[in-house]
């Protein structure tokens, strides 16, 4: 079957080679030619992959030097293919669309990773782009060819279209199928594609063919080359929906040898004249003394007696006369034979009819206008030979019966003076027979030279320029305007076309500049953007170091309490919020609390040991132990208030604030009460420094993990 392919080179030439493997007959025809853009390169610093939409991406990315070890997103096998012959190793392919590639590079791929590097084409089928900016990856593209359109389809592919020898088209992009669309309308090609099937690679390949009314759409499953393949019939069954050219000569001529038909293998009714012409061999010249053997028609079986030899004379003027028949015959097939091939032409094979109608002349259908006067002579020659035949058949048949008559009587004793006169007789009418063939045959001679000039000029008109008539003065005033206005046309069309080269070369250049800008401004966005966040860590650090130095008396801090929250722009909000509340009043230091936990030590141990002030008993003692203040601060290791009292003040001593809040916090009852203000701001103070060293610990952290800024580029 043929099959009509669309893609552009080199995956055409090989497509055809695996269609031509498969036994089918391919037929060329890209909708767009390459162009690979001059003077790219590529930066694959930072990028964690390349993603490749096409086969022709690929070979143009072959073309770069590059890292080919970095790993590539393929959109289908057939891409992946193609980057693995250009050397990339790490190749992972999709299932044949951008939506399918979309999805494997999300669940392979992190946003964090690296830049991602799109190669493509001018145009391209989706925005790939866009969906993985979506979904919060760096992806940029890089353009390394463009894919131009044809504007007209090759003649010989506009023929075969028009004779319906092309029953199938192959479609593997939307923009292929679009400018096939486009060219065929423009064209007038649309009425022939009723009888062609169109297999698509994807349902958005067959919209843009739906304009067009066709035999059949076929729509592969998956967007995958063998899945297309799949939809074609077999060889065998393409065969026969189609007409077979390369059917064997020597079958054809097997045929005809054994006398039977092609349509149905039965014997062929032998042409009129084929029994005359088995008579004829049976009384060749050289076999003329022979002897007449009897009809095999004769129904009597029975044997009859051998009869006399005929006179030679006789047997000569027999011979004559079906010579003489033949040639007749012969020359009435001639002159009828322009007329005859038409009918049977269809039922030649190729070869033939082309030899055939190379060596008799057929007419060309061309211009039958051209070939009336010819017809008419030959005609005519026909009618007259026609009628001559008749009159022929009638006589040889009468002849014949006198010649039998004459060999009946033969053995009579003065039969050999009849026959004589006979012979003279038959003689006389077979003279009269030639010249009247002569005639026929100069009549016949005079038709043919006529039929070969009417052939000549034929040939002569349909290489020579065609002339129309002379027009009038006013149309040929027309047409002198309409030519000097076609020529300004395309004067004008020249001059549009320079432009249009002109425009593009400069913006291919543009094009150019603006990706070098892009990539600078990206650089240098990305290093003020460093920059930017090493500012921030650097006043974050000054602002939490400030805070600190406030922080170190009990007076309020929440001036440079303002400042961190301003510079740090809600990050470390849990810090920040811990600090907020005691900014307003501040916290006492460390020497002051061990100051007044001095002060209410014993005012903590007394009370512990002294009754309820709520008797007269134990309002006494209170009094008494006002005046008269005393404790243990020899016990260290028991639980009694005055132990606790007084691992507190050690802890104080030695500046651990912490140790000293937890030994008070142990304290229960009237004990704990005395020094719960006490503790209270014990606490505070240990909330701000908790919290001054968490902020620098984080500010550092960030500092230390940031990456270093990038250099802007080079103009």
């Amino acid at each position: 079957m043929k099959i009509l392919i669309t893609r552009p080179e080199p995956d055409a030439s090989a497509l055809a080679d695996i269609l031509s493997g498969r036994g089918h007959e391919p037929r060329l025809a890209p909708m767009m030619f390459i162009e690979n853009l001059p003077n790219r390169t590529l930066d694959t610093a930072g990028a964690q992959a390349l993603l490749i939409t096409s086969a022709n991406g690929a070979r143009a990315l072959g073309r770069l030097a590059g890292d080919k070890n970095i790993r590539c997103f393929a959109v289908g096998r057939a891409t992946a293919e193609a980057l693995r012959a250009e050397g990339y190793a790490h190749v992972t392919a999709a299932g044949g669309d951008v939506n399918s590639l979309r999805d494997v590079i999300i669940d392979a791929a992190t946003p964090d990773g690296g830049r991602l590097i799109h190669v493509s084409g001018s145009e391209v089928a989706g925005d790939l782009v866009g969906m993985l900016t979506e979904q919060g990856f760096d992806c940029e593209r890089l353009v390394l060819y463009e894919a131009l359109p044809v504007t007209s389809l090759d003649a010989k592919i506009t023929r075969e279209i028009k004779a319906g020898s092309i029953p199938a088209v192959l479609f593997y992009s939307p923009r292929t199928a679009a400018i096939f669309t486009g060219i065929v309308t423009a064209a007038g090609l649309a009425p022939f594609m009723e009888s062609m099937t169109a297999y698509c690679l994807s349902a958005a390949i067959a919209d843009k063919i739906s304009s067009l009314r066709w035999q059949e759409v076929k729509i592969a499953t998956e967007p995958d080359q063998e899945k297309l393949l799949a939809l074609l019939p077999p060889v065998g069954q393409a065969g026969r929906q189609d007409d077979n050219p390369d059917r064997s000569r020597e079958q054809e001529m097997s045929d005809k040898k054994s006398g039977t038909t092609e349509e149905s293998g039965k014997t062929a009714v032998p042409a009129a004249g084929t029994d005359k012409q088995e008579k004829a061999k049976t009384t060749a010249p050289g076999a003329a003394t022979a002897p007449d053997p009897a009809p095999k028609s004769d129904p009597d079986p029975k044997p009859k007696p051998k009869p006399a030899e005929a006179p030679q004379g006789e047997t000569k003027s027999r011979a004559g006369l079906i010579a003489a028949a033949l040639i007749v015959l012969f020359f009435i097939g001639l002159a009828a034979w322009p007329l005859l091939y038409p009918v049977v032409e269809p039922y030649l094979p190729q070869r033939t009819a082309e030899i055939i109608s190379g060596r008799l002349g057929q007419a060309p259908a061309a211009d039958a206008t051209g070939m009336t006067d010819a017809t008419a002579a030959i005609e005519a020659v026909r009618e007259n030979l026609k009628a001559d035949y008749a009159a022929l058949t009638d006589r040889l048949a009468a002849l014949e019966d006198q010649v039998k008559s004459q060999q009946s009587a033969s053995g009579a004793p003065d039969g050999n003076g009849a026959n004589a006169a006979d012979t003279e007789a038959l003689k006389g009418e077979i003279a009269s027979l030639s010249a009247r063939l002569e005639e026929q045959q100069q009549a016949l001679a005079a038709a043919t030279e006529q039929v070969k000039a009417q052939q000549d000029s034929i040939v002569k008109l349909e290489t020579a320029e065609p002339v129309a008539p002379g027009p009038s003065p006013e149309v040929a005033g027309e047409i002198v305007d309409l030519k000097t206005s076609l020529l300004d046309l395309k004067s004008e069309l020249g001059n549009l076309k320079t432009e249009l080269t002109a425009e593009r070369d400069t913006v291919k250049s543009q094009a150019g500049q603006i990706a070098a800008l892009e990539g600078a401004l990206k650089s240098e966005i990305d290093s003020k953007a460093s920059r930017a966040e090493e500012s921030r860590r650097t006043l974050m650090l000054l602002a939490v170091g400030q805070l600190q130095r406030e922080t170190r008396s009990s007076n309020p801090f929440d001036g440079s309490m303002k400042q961190v929250s301003a510079v740090a722009d809600g990050k470390f909000a849990d810090l920040i919020g811990t600090l907020q509340p005691i900014a307003a009043d501040g916290a006492p230091t460390v020497a002051t609390l061990r100051q007044e936990f001095g002060s209410i030590a014993s005012d903590i141990t007394q009370t512990a040991r002294l009754p309820s002030d709520e008797t007269w008993y134990g309002k006494a003692l209170h009094r008494i132990a006002s005046a008269i203040r005393f404790r243990r601060v020899d016990d260290n290791d028991s639980a009694d208030v005055d132990a606790v009292v007084a691992r507190a003040e050690r802890n104080l001593a030695d500046s651990n604030l912490a140790g000293a809040v937890a030994e008070v916090e142990s304290l229960q009852g009237a004990a704990a009460e005395v020094a719960a203000p006490w503790l209270e701001k014990a606490k505070r103070r240990l909330a701000v420094e908790g919290a001054i060293t968490g902020l620098l610990q984080a500010v550092t952290a960030s500092a230390a993990t940031a990456p270093a800024a990038t250099p802007p580029a080079a103009n």
